[in-house]
Formats: structure tokens, sequence, C-alpha cells
């Protein structure tokens, strides 16, 4: 599981033992039942094998059939880390299903799987202009819309508000330079106890990239690793450890939740997160939760985003009934219940009020402010083979040991040889 998929997978709750029943019964009914059969359920094939994936789709299907009564729709599949790959076995087979999920970042991946939505768009009248701008671009290949987003999360640096204070520091809101915040770290680190936490990987490093506008891929889907830009950025996020001292080095075999436990515990006092992470963050932290952007040069607003929308498998003899459920599921109603309920920042922009419910001061501010200049997370179908290989050379980037330069060439390399 590349380190979106872990950071997405823990945002997931289980919500109920009946909607949880209702949808293992839907599953079952949907295996032999498939997407093509004239009258019979709509197949939704998705990330469907754990518990809080099942409860998260029973709430949207609920959601959605308050929508239309007459919405008829069975899930199945696998765990999100063989989705990727059983997703093209499972269209290939016999009555295949109609519905599909992706995200942003791998719709480039799925995009021969999935049908280009702009005529339906067009013909039912759905308003895209409605929906999060970054999410519908990295929903987009190869120039047409391949499936309707139902969140849009951009990344944000989370921080400790008591230790701001206890440090006489100003606390960060929609604005936040990396000078400022390379001396807010420094005032925060003592000795061991350093100012931000970090994971092994390319997700956060991509972020901070971004939030200087310089992207690892191209919009034409190229890895573009050795982009002297690129580079530039990659090496300032090392010398938050080598130089600066802000931060210890993350090993190779620690996963999130790692850096995760570090911030919740008060140990360190910054974080650089997916806002999913809000309401297991607030219920486990022991001090109140502050929210800003991930620091730009600038200091202005710029976000990666990272979401996950349905689609219609593109051999789908229904496409009219489909596109119909994908109306109903990534509903106003629906997106607020799930912003509600789950915590997800939601690709409706009128939805976001839900999310802000419950937040601190200033939080939903700092999230309108990204999604106002955003970026989606651009993935390669090879986009695991990199994160391997930034996990492995990284360790020795923020050692110092390996400049952003070499290691940023071996991983281009490696992939593209």
């Amino acid at each position: 599981m590349n380190a979106v998929s872990k950071r997405r997978a823990k945002r997931l709750i289980l919500t109920g033992a009946a909607g949880l029943t209702a949808l293992t019964l839907a599953g079952c009914a949907g295996a032999s039942g498939g997407g093509g059969e004239a009258g019979g359920p709509l197949v939704l094939y998705t990330w469907a094998a754990s518990e809080g994936d099942q409860a998260q789709w029973a709430d949207f299907i609920s959601g959605a059939q308050a929508e239309d009564a007459d919405l008829d729709i069975s899930v199945e599949g696998p765990s999100f880390n063989d989705y990727w790959t059983k997703v093209k076995t499972r269209l290939s087979g016999s009555n295949p299903p109609c519905l599909l999920t992706t995200q942003a970042a791998r719709a480039q991946e799925l995009g021969d799987l999935l049908m280009p939505l702009d005529e339906l768009i067009e013909k039912s009248g759905f308003d895209v202009d409605n929906i999060d701008a970054s999410m519908l671009s990295g929903m987009t290949v190869e120039g047409t819309i391949r499936a309707i987003p139902y969140d849009a999360e951009p990344i944000v640096l989370f921080y400790n508000v008591e230790a701001f204070q206890a440090a006489g520091l100003e606390l960060p809101g929609a604005e936040y330079t990396r000078d400022q915040f390379i001396a807010d770290a420094k005032a925060l680190t003592d000795g061991e106890n350093k100012g931000l936490a970090l994971a092994p990987g390319i997700f956060i490093p991509n972020a901070w990239s971004l939030a200087d506008g310089v992207p690892a891929v191209t919009e034409d889907g190229e890895l573009d690793l050795t982009n002297p830009d690129f580079v530039e950025q990659m090496q300032s996020f090392f010398d938050l450890v080598s130089v600066e001292g802000v931060a210890k080095a993350p090993e190779a075999a620690d996963g999130s939740e790692v850096s995760q436990q570090a911030f919740t515990s008060g140990a360190v006092p910054m974080l650089i997160e997916g806002p999913w992470m809000y309401g297991s963050f607030a219920e486990t932290a022991d001090f109140t939760l502050g929210v800003t952007i991930v620091p730009s040069t600038s200091g202005e607003a710029a976000a990666m985003t990272a979401g996950s929308g349905f689609g219609i498998a593109a051999n789908c003899e229904r496409p009219d009934e489909a596109f119909a459920a994908i109306t109903a599921l990534t509903s106003l109603s629906v997106q607020e219940k799930q912003a509600e309920a789950r915590g997800i920042v939601p690709a409706r922009i009128e939805a976001l009020p839900a999310w802000a419910e419950g937040k601190t001061e200033g939080a939903s501010e700092v999230v309108e402010a990204l999604l106002s200049n955003a970026t989606p997370q651009r993935t390669t179908p090879t986009w695991n083979q990199v994160e391997t290989l930034m996990t492995q050379y990284g360790v020795q980037g923020y050692r110092g040991e390996l400049t952003a330069e070499e290691i940023m060439e071996t991983i281009q390399n490696s992939v593209q040889g």
C-alpha cells in the first residue's frame, strides 16, 4: 500500500452494524447480479474488504437513496491495495460492473477502464462548476472527465496550539512562509525533541513541492523528478533535517503511524498530513489542534489535493442509469453527511460548511484558502515504484549522505529504465 493508501485507509470509521450488514448482503447480491443486466442492481466495484470501507459505502448508498428512492446499488470488491490490479480482471470477466471508484492520483492508470463522462454531464445538466476544480482536473484523462469526485483533500500542516503559545509564537493561519515556519520549528526544537515529525516516502515531500507550484509529474503524465525546480524543492525538504535540524530522519521501515503518534502524543508539535486525519487526531491528542497551510516560499496558500470519485466502466451497457446513480452519490446532501460523519473534505464547494462543524477556529478558512489554489496529486502507473525508491533512498537524503539531485536521478532512471 502506498503512502496515500495508508493515510486514507486510516480515516474510515465504522458507523454501525446495521449499515454494515445491509452492505454485506448487497455485495453478495452484486457478485451474481452483475452490472449489465437491465433492471438489476447497478454494481459498484470498489475497495470494499474492510469493515470501515463497507460502512462508508453503506452510508453513501443510503444517502443516495434518500435522493432517489428507486436507486438500486450493490457493492463488491477487494481490499484497497488489491483493487488497482483486480479491477482490470473484473471488468474483463462476465457481467462486469458499471460503477467504479478511482483516486485522482490513479485516474491516469485506470483511464482505459473509465468511460468519458462529458456527454453524460452535458445531457443531464450536471453542474461541474460546483465541484472542486483541482479534483476534476485530477479525474481528467486525455481531455475528458472520467470520474466525479466526492472529496477534495488539501494537504495541511497540523500544529499543537499550546506548544506554540508556550514558545511565544504567533499562531499561523491561511498564510505561512517557509522562513517563518523554519524559525518557528527551531524555536520548538530542543535537542532531540524536534519541531516537525516526518514519515518516509514521497507523498509529503510532493505536497511541500506543490505548495511552491512545482509538480513531480507533468500535466501530460510524464515523470519529471529530475526537473531542477523539483530537485531544489526536494533538497529544501531534506535540509529540514540535515541543515536546519528541526526534524529527525525517518526510518525506511516506519509507517505513517510513527510520525502521527509522535504528533498526537505531544512529543513533536508539527506534522504535515491530510485533513481526513483531523477527527482521529482530535480524539487522540491532549492539546488544541491547529491547522495551517503547508508553508510556501511566498507564504500564500497553495495545495496538493488528494481525493476519490465515482466513474463508469468503459464497457457499461447502462451509462445513463450509472450516471444518475453517480449524481445521487455525489449530491450535496450526501457530501454534507460524509463531511459531518467522517470528516472528509467534500468535493462540492457548497458542502464545505459541513466540514467546518466541530473544527478549531480558522481550520475551515485554511482549507478554503488551499482549495482556492489547488493542484491534484498527479502520479504515473509506476508511482508505487517511485514511492518505494523514495522510501529507500530518502533516508540518506535527510541524513545528508546523498543529495536530492543524486536521489531523484537514481529514482527517475530506475523507473524509466
